[in-house]
């Protein structure tokens, strides 16, 4: 096989593969283009040859790519990043791929001669916005109770955290309620532990209702909930406290037509100007929690 035949071969083979494969000069021009043949991943980027990515993409966009380009060219190694592009903004090309908002994962690397009479890389594109889902949901599934499919404490800490890194700066009110049902252990014991478990998924439902679905509400362990208030006055905090334990009393939990009475016991503390972390405050309205426990449960108590 001769010269011209080997790149004959290396042509054709490069322009069968899934991924799109750019040589792209250091002024940002398309040289050549090949592959991306993939329609569920990719739109046919072919039209690019010869153009400047500066006369197709977003200049924002661009200029990111464009550094990217330097850093490979000056780094004389492999580049690999990931980035997000809504293929709607891409000029010029058919739109006959997936569609919306994609992520890529670039694999970019010098060229050691010129190509063309320029300076270049070769960048090859992946789609990786199915890696990306899975992470997402993995990283959904790592911060929700398997139980009530509410969020766990692990997410209720960080979430907390930057609620109360807000409230350092604009100090709009802050509270802290951690709730448990009183001698759950009585119901797993009398009903069997089918009946607990759903009683705590119908419990959930109710404060959901109640507070919305929205806000920081996680399983704290075994029958305990926590939920943080944001924007709520000292007054109306409490009265939700109240408003909730007095609907819990009230409300007709079953298990299938077996009526289970239930009740909580409620700790509530408000973030002052002199919490400075998320620890202290948490362990502030568990005493409450233990002090509405200990003066006979099915109460609200503040600290």
């Amino acid at each position: 096989m001769n010269r011209y035949e080997q790149q004959d071969l290396y042509g054709n083979l490069l322009k069968s593969i899934a991924d799109p494969f750019f040589i792209i000069s250091e002024d940002g021009t398309y040289l050549d283009v090949f592959g991306g043949t993939e329609r569920t991943l990719y739109d046919d980027a072919e039209t690019l040859k010869g153009r400047n990515i500066y006369d197709f993409m977003e200049r924002d966009f661009a200029e990111f790519f464009m550094e990217q380009v330097k850093r490979t060219l000056d780094g004389k190694a492999m580049n690999s990043f990931e980035y997000q592009l809504a293929t709607e903004t891409v000029d010029g090309i058919p739109k006959n791929g997936p569609g919306g908002t994609q992520w890529f994962e670039a694999r970019m690397y010098p060229l050691d001669r010129l190509y063309e009479g320029h300076r270049a890389v070769t960048s090859l594109i992946l789609n990786i916005t199915e890696r990306k889902q899975l992470q997402q949901k993995l990283r959904e599934l790592s911060y929700q109770d398997s139980l009530t499919k509410i969020y766990n404490r692990r997410f209720f800490f960080e979430r907390f955290s930057d609620q109360l890194e807000l409230y350092t700066q604009d100090k709009m009110p802050l509270s802290v309620v951690i709730l448990d049902i009183d001698h759950f252990k009585e119901i797993n014991d009398g009903y069997g532990h089918f009946a607990g478990d759903h009683v705590l998924k119908q419990l959930v439902s109710l404060i959901q209702t109640l507070v919305g679905k929205e806000i920081n509400l996680a399983r704290f362990g075994g029958d305990e909930f926590i939920f943080s208030l944001e924007g709520y006055s000292m007054q109306r905090s409490m009265d939700l406290a109240e408003d909730l334990r007095y609907k819990v009393q009230h409300n007709a939990f079953t298990f299938g037509q077996t009526p289970i009475p239930l009740t909580i016991s409620i700790g509530l503390s408000d973030v002052t100007l002199f919490d400075t972390d998320t620890a202290s405050i948490i362990a502030r309205a568990d005493k409450a929690l233990y002090m509405a426990k200990t003066q006979g449960r099915n109460r609200v108590v503040r600290l």
